[in-house]
């Protein structure tokens, strides 16, 4: 998958209930970054987890077949290795977009020390120790 095809399926999986103003003024316009429907609050702060809470959610979701995209390097979303199953594991990365392979969680690392992670699970989308 191409970074832009990461970007459009990633926009409409989780940015789904956001105005199209909103997506076009915090998220898709020129140095702004996906991560910003959570910084600039624009979706219900419930919807999501932040800080500790995204990073034990990230560690504990389900990585098979999940993808990466290191956002400055890539220009193809990649699968994730073993080395990238924790959320310590990526603190090396400057910025990493990870997504369940049908896109029904999202992590991401940024590259701003003070904002995230986040992580997202879909409404309807199991949390893996749910029976």
């Amino acid at each position: 998958m191409t970074k832009e095809e990461f970007y459009k399926t990633w926009l409409n999986h989780f940015a789904s209930g956001i105005s199209e103003e909103d997506i076009s003024k915090y998220v898709v316009s020129t140095g702004d970054f996906l991560w910003h429907i959570f910084s600039f609050n624009l979706l219900d702060g419930s919807c999501f987890m932040t800080g500790d809470q995204a990073k034990a959610a990230y560690d504990t979701a389900d990585k098979q077949e999940a993808i990466y995209i290191d956002w400055f390097d890539d220009d193809e979303s990649k699968k994730i290795t073993s080395q990238m199953c924790t959320a310590d594991s990526l603190n090396k990365r400057l910025e990493v977009y990870v997504a369940a392979s049908d896109f029904s969680w999202t992590y991401i690392k940024t590259h701003e020390c003070c904002c995230g992670p986040y992580f997202m699970r879909l409404c309807g989308a199991k949390h893996p120790n749910e029976d």
